[in-house]
C-alpha cells in the first residue's frame, strides 16, 4: 500500500520497505531526487548536449592514459 498526502509544498509518500535492502531504498530516494531536480530544471537541450560533450572531453582527459599507450 502506497500513501501520498501532499500538503505545504511537501509530497509525505509512505510505502512498505519489506523486501527491499538498504541500497534499494537509497536508490529509490536517489531517483526520486533526481527527477525532482529534473523537472524543475530550465536547461535547454542545445545546452544539455553542450554540458553532455564538456563532461565527456574533461573525463577523456582524465582517463585518457588508461586506454592508450
Amino acid at each position: 500500500m502506497v500513501r501520498v498526502k501532499a500538503d505545504e509544498g511537501l509530497v509525505r509518500l509512505t510505502f512498505s520497505t519489506e523486501g527491499m535492502s538498504p541500497e534499494q531504498i537509497n536508490d529509490f530516494v536517489t531517483w526520486l531526487q533526481v527527477e525532482s531536480v529534473a523537472r524543475r530544471s530550465q536547461l535547454t537541450e542545445q545546452n544539455a548536449w553542450k554540458l553532455s560533450e564538456e563532461i565527456k572531453t574533461d573525463w577523456w582527459d582524465a582517463n585518457k592514459q588508461r586506454f592508450t599507450k
